[in-house]
């Protein structure tokens, strides 16, 4: 995306940069006009959006109605670009911070798209994905590292996890005074329990 607009973006600086949807709107644009080409060279095409987001503040502050207008723009715009529903972050997500995974994941969806409508996207760059949920557990305190994983080149094995109790674990003799509740009928069970 920073590529594209001619920006540096990192996890550090991606979302307060695109926050007010000014950037998102330029990212469309410069999508648009391969859309454009896509269009013209492709037949049944003709429900993808003819025109990037038209009036967009590319300026204003990131709590002012303006935002929220440029977000909806993008929005609408990504919509018909074909992106899945479930793909695509709702507003307050960004506006609000409320789901920054879900930004990316539509960014992500609209490299996608764009790159099947013959645009040059670097997505499919599983390192650079990996080091993007390491990022984000860094800077968010959460944990991505399977996430990481799957997407890295690296494959461990998975942690084995055994079933069988320790004879001296507090599971165990809870199991094995159970056991002998169900095995002496009729004999009270403070009984058993006493030691």
């Amino acid at each position: 995306m920073g590529g594209i607009l001619g920006e540096t973006l990192n996890r550090e600086n991606l979302i307060p940069q695109i926050r007010n949807g000014g950037a998102l709107c330029r990212l469309a644009d410069c999508i648009q006009a391969s859309v454009d080409d896509f269009k013209n060279s492709n037949e049944d095409n003709d429900d993808l959006p003819s025109s990037a987001p038209q009036g967009c503040n590319l300026t204003c502050g990131v709590r002012s109605m303006e935002a929220r207008q440029n977000v909806t723009k993008f929005l609408d715009w990504v919509r018909k670009l074909r992106v899945p529903e479930s793909s695509i972050f709702l507003p307050d997500d960004l506006l609000k911070l409320k789901g920054k995974m879900n930004v990316v994941n539509t960014l992500l969806a609209v490299a996608r798209r764009a790159k099947d409508c013959g645009m040059a996207a670097d997505i499919d760059a599983p390192p650079k994905i990996a080091n993007a949920f390491i990022g984000l557990e860094e800077k968010f305190g959460k944990k991505f590292d399977h996430t990481a994983k799957a997407f890295g080149t690296q494959k461990s094995e998975l942690k084995s996890v055994t079933t069988t109790l320790m004879s001296g674990s507090a599971w165990k003799i809870v199991q094995q005074k159970i056991d002998a509740i169900l095995q002496l009928p009729g004999k009270p069970s403070y009984e058993i329990f006493r030691v």
